[in-house]
């Protein structure tokens, strides 16, 4: 080993190497992994902010709402994952953001009214619906990467997508006062952060299909995206 390491040098940083021959699957991944993330800090940590400054609600009425949309993420959770083993995870994160896209503005609708029941129902609505691509993320990022740099292509985009994330309730809080406190800019970035995770799936599955076609050519290191 040591005279290896003498002949050729010592090898790179394995997160420097992964970023250099797959940054392109990381913004993908990035992309695919943001509305499990974001998605999920705009439906609770900004929806009872939200909630209680804008609309008058009891803090009460909002923390339950967000406790009965993680039981409806549990139950979604299990649903969707046992549904991408038969279709693909690919698949389901896709159409998990294209539900999440078609539900953002009917959920803040619901929480708009401002009546417990339909608060209730517009919280399980939106997490339950971003949570349908947060079952098999897991899968769809690791997938996407050459086994040697898996580890550390996968840890880096994770913890990308959650910096990115952590800035989504203070950009909720910053259009909702643009808009004079209605929730549309709210729903509009939810819808956003959806559209990143579908195009990020889509973009996901065309990788794996491509690598799937090309495998029996042999394994390569050197990756085009």
């Amino acid at each position: 080993m040591l005279a290896d390491a003498e002949k050729n040098g010592p090898k790179p940083a394995p997160l420097i190497e992964a970023f250099r021959r797959t940054w392109g699957r990381m913004i993908i991944g990035i992309g695919a992994a943001l509305l499990g993330v974001g998605g999920f800090f705009l439906m609770t940590t900004f929806i009872i902010s939200y909630g209680t400054d804008e609309l008058g609600i009891d803090k009460s009425v909002m923390l339950n709402a967000t406790v009965i949309g993680s039981v409806v993420e549990i139950v979604v959770l299990v649903v969707a994952g046992r549904i991408a083993d038969r279709i693909g995870a690919w698949t389901v994160c896709a159409i998990g953001g294209l539900v999440t896209m078609a539900v953002a503005f009917p959920a803040f609708w619901l929480v708009d009214t401002g009546k417990p029941a339909l608060v209730y129902l517009g919280v399980g609505l939106g997490i339950g619906a971003l949570s349908i691509p947060y079952a098999p993320i897991g899968a769809v990022v690791s997938g996407m990467f050459p086994e040697a740099f898996r580890y550390s292509a996968v840890a880096m985009s994770y913890n990308l997508a959650g910096v990115v994330a952590g800035f989504v309730p203070l950009l909720a809080t910053s259009l909702t006062g643009a808009a004079n406190g209605a929730s549309w800019g709210a729903a509009l970035l939810l819808m956003v952060i959806a559209a990143c995770t579908a195009a990020g799936s889509f973009a996901s599955g065309s990788l794996m299909r491509r690598e799937r076609a090309a495998r029996p050519a042999g394994d390569r290191v050197e990756v085009a995206v």
